[in-house]
């Protein structure tokens, strides 16, 4: 028994003299203990920068003299993105100061490859004043006027205002000589056309025509009297433009039509019975 204590007591005095060599042990030695993985040291001259000093080269200024800096790829207009390239010379343009309009010129949506169709125009006479000479002269529609007889000065007020013929409606056996030579005289194409309740659906027919023609625009129509010039302006109405009896008779009364008298009341009848004929 005291041998084993003498034995027991010699083994832990050789351990405080040698130390423990099993591996807990062993980690409590601070050059035992475990440690990340740290890289291996490069094995050339080249020497690594320290930790926290930036590696990337400062910008440095353009040199004196060179056409290439900045490179074509950063020169970018105001707006940010790259102008694009086209196959024709560059255009350039000045740029607008703040706060006005932009410099670049507008240009108009497409209208398709040969553009939008033109419009036939039919000159008319300045609508500054009604010509002197020529009484009661007013537009009726594109290119066609309407009024009194003209003197002898409405016809050169006519002719200055750029008409191109006159429409003379007349009641048969009228001598329209006179008036035709002072109208061709102008220069002014002349136009003679009986009209009488008898021959108002002739009369119609040739007015339409005439009237229709492009070239005989801007024409000037009047009558012998108002009275037959406005039969012909509401049938004109009613049957060229298609006007309602009310719409064709509000526009024709001002320039003639009328029911009163006999003359007047014949012309109503004939007016019926050429709307009813057609």
């Amino acid at each position: 028994m005291l041998r084993k204590m003498l034995l027991t007591a010699s083994a832990v005095l050789l351990v405080g003299a040698v130390g423990c060599r099993h591996r807990c042990c062993h980690l409590n030695d601070p050059d035992k203990r475990p440690r990340p993985y740290l890289p291996e040291a490069p094995r050339n001259s080249i020497l690594l920068p320290p930790a926290g000093v930036p590696t990337t080269p400062a910008p440095s200024s353009p040199p004196t003299g060179s056409s290439n800096f900045p490179p074509p790829a950063l020169d970018l207009p105001p707006g940010g993105s790259p102008a694009p390239k086209s196959g024709g010379p560059e255009v350039l343009y000045p740029e607008s100061p703040p706060g006005s309009s932009s410099a670049r010129p507008t240009q108009p949506p497409p209208q398709g490859i040969l553009g939008a169709p033109m419009k036939p125009q039919t000159p008319e006479p300045p609508k500054s004043a009604t010509p002197s000479g020529v009484g009661g002269a007013t537009k009726v529609k594109d290119g066609l006027f309407a009024g009194r007889k003209p003197t002898l000065d409405g016809f050169d007020a006519l002719k200055t205002a750029g008409f191109r013929s006159v429409v003379y409606l007349h009641p048969t056996g009228q001598d329209v000589s006179a008036i035709k030579d002072m109208a061709a005289s102008r220069g002014l194409t002349f136009h003679a056309i009986e009209t009488t309740p008898e021959t108002l659906s002739a009369a119609l027919t040739e007015f339409n025509r005439v009237t229709a023609d492009r070239l005989n625009r801007p024409a000037y129509v009047f009558g012998e009297d108002d009275l037959r010039a406005g039969a012909v302006w509401y049938l004109h109405l009613r049957t060229v433009d298609s006007f309602g009896d009310d719409a064709a008779r509000l526009r024709a009364k001002p320039l003639g039509l009328s029911d009163q008298g006999d003359e007047g009341r014949a012309f109503a009848l004939a007016i019926q019975s050429v709307l009813e004929s057609r």
